[in-house]
């Protein structure tokens, strides 16, 4: 039953280090995760941030992603959203599927403009955030470096006056 779920840091621990080891992409995306202690450290880290996309069943969950809500701001109703999915998961809908559902979380819940960015030479993840929802804002030059070299990012956001995606969020699972 594919689903959001919170992260339950040592149950999901395993599953955060074997996505990682297996996509040195990952490591833009969070601290470096090379061993379970730093993966238990990562999911600590941002266990009130975000959720897990899970692709198993409530009595065998696998998580295969994460969809983070960070930078959350009461006064001006905004987050920044960014997520990720584990390499053998891909292609399926589940980044958008996920991407949605809690981003009708968070609009529900008092938000009113949700952030992301992608870089421009990743168009497996703009597309992900525009169909869940999200519209392109402009290109940020040269945005990220990673080693010696610079990236431009696509801006991105979606608002609570914008129409909800017409493909389906996936369930989420309350804590």
């Amino acid at each position: 039953m594919r689903r959001l779920r919170p992260w339950p840091p040592i149950q999901d621990a395993p599953a955060v280090l074997a996505a990682f080891l297996a996509s040195d992409d990952l490591h833009r995306q969070a601290p470096p995760i090379r061993d379970l202690a730093e993966a238990r450290a990562h999911l600590e880290a941002i266990v009130d941030e975000g959720w897990a996309i899970d692709d198993g069943t409530p009595d065998d969950p696998r998580a295969v992603g994460c969809v983070l809500a960070s930078e959350r701001d009461a006064r001006h109703g905004t987050a920044w959203l960014s997520y990720w999915l584990a390499p053998a998961a891909r292609g399926h809908g589940l980044a958008s599927a996920g991407l949605d559902a809690a981003s009708r979380l968070l609009l529900a819940g008092g938000l009113h403009r949700l952030e992301l960015g992608a870089r421009a030479n990743n168009p497996a993840s703009i597309a992900v955030a525009e169909r869940a929802g999200y519209v392109r804002e402009g290109v940020e030059r040269e945005r990220l470096r990673y080693g010696d070299e610079r990236f431009d990012v696509v801006r991105l956001a979606r608002l609570a006056t914008d129409p909800a995606p017409a493909s389906d969020p996936l369930p989420v699972e309350e804590a």
